[in-house]
């Protein structure tokens, strides 16, 4: 059997069609994973302090692939949606995926130190999510 790799995503959107994008990645991501957890999908200001708010949301779930596939499968979702350099720029994200925690390393030290992260990631912890696994 292959190895499997826990991961633990981070999902967000500020787009006019933000409950959207969030539902069709949650589904998409939840798709191609094992064991799939998944925190309530809440809202956080942009940290910039003047983009549009985010709705986001965290996902624990297992892969039999590398982290590097992962990450691509991960963006080429995000382009997908239409996520562009532009809209970076204009601060309308259709969907931000990161994988923040990989085989419980932590990937992204500032994505896990923020609320965005952090509100969903707390609540699969009280939820048991990490302790079956």
């Amino acid at each position: 059997m292959d190895k499997q790799h826990s991961c633990t995503i981070g999902l967000g959107s500020n787009s006019p069609d933000r409950e959207y994008q969030i539902t069709r990645a949650i589904e998409h991501i939840c798709g191609s994973l094992n064991k799939c957890s998944v925190s309530s999908v809440y809202e956080t200001e942009a940290i910039n302090g003047k983009d549009k708010p985010y709705l986001n949301a965290v996902i624990l779930g297992f892969t039999p692939h590398d982290y590097d596939a992962t990450v691509s499968f991960l963006k080429e979702w995000e382009a997908e949606c239409g996520r562009t350099e532009i809209g970076n720029m204009e601060g309308i994200i259709p969907i931000d995926l990161d994988v923040v925690i990989w085989d419980e390393h932590i990937k992204r030290p500032r994505d896990f130190e923020r609320n965005y992260f952090n509100l969903g990631y707390r609540e699969l912890l009280s939820k048991g999510a990490y302790e079956t696994h």
